[in-house]
């Protein structure tokens, strides 16, 4: 009896001991886990290349990045086998106050000699460049020269207004554009015009690919200067960029710039840079 009290008694105090033993020093917890990386949504990147909000004729869709500055500047020499060369130049600044929002200034001495200044907006609406589609909206106001008409003291101007769409998966780039353009004089004019841009991503700094526009007279006077309803002028695209600064190369077949009935030639050359 007194043995199984004697036994039952160390059984309590070693239970009581351990008991009080727990209490004192608590189950460690396991330190906070840091959320899956690899779950999460990669870090946004900027890419010079990406953040011309227009380069030689096609727009993007989603303009430049926000709170972003950007400048350009260019030439082109445009030749037909029937007519001397011409040349044209100037230069594009462009800014984002707001995300979504493009703000685009170009003064320019265009290839039929007359300064040709022009300012617009790339409206981004839906879509982001991180979810490989944007769609966005255009609008433009541009001067195509300061005397126009028949007595020569008009401002010969245009209102353009259009739809953007840009698509970028795996290198891959892709920017449509559809735009119309209303003729602010007395002669009614009214063009449509089509612009198409693609490149391929080689390695970090340098794009190929093609970029080019085509212009339909809708309304007005019949011709445009190369007295046809219509001009173009497309051609393969290389463009290099690397951290703030990029240049690009622009030539092919064209009609646009023009006085010749014939196809001709056009090139492009820009440098610029950006503050992404």
């Amino acid at each position: 009896m007194n043995r199984a009290f004697t036994v039952s008694l160390a059984a309590w105090i070693t239970l009581a001991w351990a008991g009080s033993s727990m209490a004192a020093d608590p189950v460690p917890t396991q330190p906070p886990t840091k959320p899956n990386d690899s779950l999460s949504p990669p870090a946004a990147t900027h890419d010079v290349r990406t953040d011309v909000p227009v380069l030689a004729y096609a727009y993007t869709a989603y303009g430049a990045s926000a709170k972003s500055i950007g400048a350009q500047l260019y030439g082109i020499g445009s030749i037909a086998s029937d007519q001397r060369g011409l040349a044209a130049g100037g230069a594009t600044i462009w800014g984002s106050p707001i995300d979504r929002l493009t703000i685009i200034g170009d003064a320019a001495r265009n290839t039929y000699g007359n300064f040709s200044p022009s300012v617009g907006v790339v409206v981004r609406l839906l879509g982001t460049p991180r979810d490989g589609w944007s769609l966005g909206a255009l609008g433009k106001f541009k001067v195509d020269g300061f005397a126009g008409g028949p007595t020569k003291d008009e401002m010969e101007s245009e209102l353009e207004t259009g739809l953007l769409l840009s698509f970028a998966r795996r290198g891959w780039h892709l920017d449509v554009n559809a735009i119309s353009g209303f003729g602010l004089g007395d002669d009614g004019e009214i063009d449509f015009e089509g612009r198409l841009r693609f490149g391929r991503e080689i390695g970090k700094f340098v794009r190929v690919g093609a970029d080019g526009q085509a212009r339909f007279r809708l309304a007005g006077p019949k011709y445009l200067p190369n007295k046809k309803t219509w001009d173009f002028s497309a051609g393969p695209q290389l463009q290099i960029g690397s951290k703030h600064f990029f240049g690009a190369l622009t030539a092919g077949p064209a009609t646009m710039g023009l006085f010749s009935e014939k196809v001709g030639w056009n090139a492009m050359v820009s440098v610029g840079g950006s503050t992404l």
